[in-house]
């Protein structure tokens, strides 16, 4: 009787069930809907320009075609890994999905003439998140580059503490031209 009282007699008890219960079939319901808008079968397949552009590139780079046979998926490098910054990421992609309906951007032609400012966007997010996405897979200490050049930069960036973007930006997409804003964060370590 002195819980019903403390919650607020039986309308606060019926909220408080109401409220479990929409946790406990929201949240699953929730995870499903991320793990479909985070999928390669959406996020590539869903818009021609994406299958035609960013998804073949990303089939044909040093991640689509690993000796490993790990092999991301857009998510991987796109989409945050815990639930509440995928649901913020997916928002900040409806820009995509407003280009492609609202401006009509569905041929390679058209998709090339927003490619500089679509990859900036990318690059920079990476640069605010200190490349968290990639981190999620690599492992810093464990990178163990080939080549004497490739040895010594990555001495560099652990010393100076430069995030994966600033020296990896082209690596999976088509090359795209750096931004000013970019090069400032570059030229910045």
């Amino acid at each position: 009787m002195r819980v019903l009282k403390w919650i607020g007699g039986l309308a606060g008890f019926a909220a408080l069930i109401g409220l479990t219960v929409g946790v406990l079939v929201g949240a699953p319901v929730a995870d499903g809907v991320d793990r479909y808008f985070s999928s390669n079968k959406f996020c590539a397949n869903t818009c021609h320009v994406m299958t035609a552009t960013v998804a073949a590139e990303l089939k044909e780079s040093a991640h689509g075609t690993t000796k490993t046979g790990v092999v991301p998926q857009c998510k991987d490098c796109h989409i945050s890994e815990n639930l509440l910054g995928a649901y913020v990421d997916h928002i900040k992609g409806t820009r995509d999905l407003y280009s492609s309906v609202i401006k009509g951007i569905d041929t390679v032609e058209e998709f090339e003439g927003i490619r500089f400012d679509a990859a900036n966007r990318v690059r920079m997010d990476f640069v605010a998140n200190d490349s968290e996405n990639c981190r999620s897979c690599h492992v810093m200490e464990k990178i163990q580059p080939e080549r004497t050049r490739g040895q010594r930069q990555h001495v560099e960036a652990k010393e100076k503490n430069i995030t994966c973007i600033v020296c990896h930006y082209d690596l999976v997409h088509k090359s795209s031209p750096l931004s000013d804003e970019f090069e400032a964060v570059v030229s910045s370590y």
